[in-house]
């Protein structure tokens, strides 16, 4: 979250709206990025993913305008990964709620164990 603070703060700085989730133009980025199967980080951006192809999917973005749809994008980012993030400790909350750790089940499994191997 120490991130999505940054770049509220550039915003600010730059005197640059936040977009809300429902934007248009975040839409379109989400279009854009997410669209296409992910590459190694060892192979070339394909070129559908070049500054040039995401500011003409907004319309022929630069200068400032390019800087507040890469910062709102990031924030969009942040904010689903946490959300994201936290669904997934909800769930193995939940699954340790019912289930139990690791050392517990260890632990049945050596008291199993041992209970078979004394008769």
């Amino acid at each position: 979250m120490e991130a999505l603070e940054d770049f509220e703060d550039i915003l600010r700085f730059e005197r640059l709206p936040r977009w809300i989730k429902e934007d248009q133009r975040l839409r379109r980025l989400r279009q854009v990025f997410e669209g296409y199967p992910s590459y190694p980080s060892n192979s070339p951006i394909p070129s559908y993913l070049s500054v040039k192809a995401v500011c003409e999917a907004l319309g022929g973005l630069e200068g400032k305008d390019g800087i507040e749809a890469v910062i709102n994008y990031l924030i969009d980012l942040l904010v689903r990964s946490g959300y994201l993030l936290d669904r997934q400790i909800n769930a193995v909350e939940e699954k340790h709620r019912r289930e139990g750790g690791y050392n517990e089940n260890l632990l049945k499994k050596r008291l199993q164990y041992k209970k078979s191997s004394m008769f």
